[in-house]
């Protein structure tokens, strides 16, 4: 391997480089839209289920158990009960808005960093073959065709390292594109029905005022 790479030359330490950033960008993404982000449905069946018993002060204290920041947002709704339709809905917009870029956070930057791979290989072929041609005025006749078919080679190397670590960032990318998709639609739909239960329900604020300016 390291051979490999020696041979391709100063674009393939280049390569190399990109990848581990690579690397280390996907995994991250994984485990934060994984672990910190991802939709809990048996959690938010609880909290739906609560609020539909218009148990107001049993919803905010489980929304109040954990950080998830589609919890926070349902308190956001909770604090504007009582308000316009539009009220809520906008203290709700205002609030997962602040929640999805940290959600799309540097996934953009692996397709970005694919790209540049394929791009860096490109150019660390060129610059391989033009090294090839430039040595060949100095060679006979018979080492020429040697000379060129091992340049030649070499040179391809570079191409080879740059979509070797391209692939994997793009599909990458769109694994962790459409998962953002799945989260984002799930907190959409939670959130709607949220919205629904405390805007049509004018029963769901009765005997609550209190626990309502807790939560605020």
């Amino acid at each position: 391997m390291m051979q490999f790479i020696h041979s391709g030359g100063p674009f393939m330490y280049i390569i190399l480089g990109v990848s581990f950033f690579a690397a280390a960008l996907i995994c991250e993404r994984f485990f934060v839209l994984t672990f910190c982000y991802t939709f809990k449905s048996h959690f938010f069946e609880k909290v739906i289920r609560s609020l539909k018993h218009e148990n107001v002060r049993n919803t905010v204290k489980l929304c109040r158990s954990t950080s998830h920041p589609l919890a926070v947002t349902i308190t956001e709704v909770i604090k504007n009960i009582g308000q316009s339709k539009e009220v809520i809905e906008s203290a709700a917009y205002v609030s997962i808005q602040k929640t999805i870029p940290k959600i799309q956070k540097r996934t953009n930057y692996i397709q970005m960093i694919g790209n540049v791979a394929t791009l860096l290989g490109l150019l660390g072929t060129i610059q391989g073959l033009i090294q090839s041609f430039s040595s060949l005025a100095a060679l006979d006749a018979a080492a020429k065709a040697t000379a060129l078919a091992s340049g030649i080679s070499t040179a391809m190397n570079t191409t080879a390292l740059g979509l070797i670590v391209a692939i994997p960032c793009i599909v990458s990318f769109t694994i962790l594109s459409n998962k953002e998709r799945a989260i984002l639609q799930k907190y959409d739909e939670v959130l709607s029905e949220v919205i629904h239960i405390v805007t049509s329900d004018p029963r769901i604020n009765a005997g609550n005022d209190e626990t309502i300016k807790k939560a605020s």
